[in-house]
C-alpha cells in the first residue's frame, strides 16, 4: 500500500493537530508546519502528495503560498485543499483561481474532510 504524504499548514496547532490525527488514523503519513516558512523548508526536502492549507497565517497568507507553490515546476502538480474560516464567495472564488484543488470551510465534518482528502488524493498516484 503506498501511503499518502500528507501536509497541514495551519497556524492553529490544535486544529492542526486534530487533522493530523484524523488523516494517521487513515493511514496517511502527516507532516506538519504552522507557517509559511516552514512549510516551504518540509516542501523543499521531501515530496508530498497533498497539502492541506489555511488561510489566515503568519508571514505568508494560504492564497501567497497556493500561488508560489502552483508557479513552481516542481510542485505545480501536488493537490492543495485550502481550510479555512473565511466562507466568502470571493475568498473560494480566489483560491480555486489560485490553483486549489478542494476548499473546506472551518467548522466541517470529519467525514467530509476524509471525502475531500480521499478524492483529491485518488488522482494523485
Amino acid at each position: 500500500m503506498n501511503t499518502k504524504k500528507v501536509l497541514i499548514i495551519d497556524d492553529d496547532v490544535d486544529m492542526a493537530n486534530m487533522i493530523g490525527e484524523v488523516l494517521s488514523n487513515h493511514h496517511f503519513d502527516i507532516l506538519m508546519a504552522h507557517d509559511g516558512i516552514r512549510a516551504i523548508e518540509k516542501c523543499s526536502h521531501q515530496k508530498v502528495d497533498l497539502i492541506l492549507l489555511d488561510i489566515r497565517m503568519p508571514f505568508f497568507s494560504g492564497f501567497w503560498f497556493c500561488d508560489a507553490f502552483k508557479q513552481n515546476p516542481e510542485t505545480k502538480d501536488v493537490p492543495v485543499v485550502i481550510i479555512s474560516a473565511l466562507s466568502n464567495p470571493e475568498d473560494i472564488e480566489k483560491a480555486y483561481r489560485l490553483g486549489a484543488s478542494a476548499y473546506l470551510t472551518k467548522p466541517f465534518q470529519v467525514q467530509e474532510l476524509l471525502t475531500v482528502v480521499n478524492r483529491v488524493t485518488a488522482g494523485a498516484d
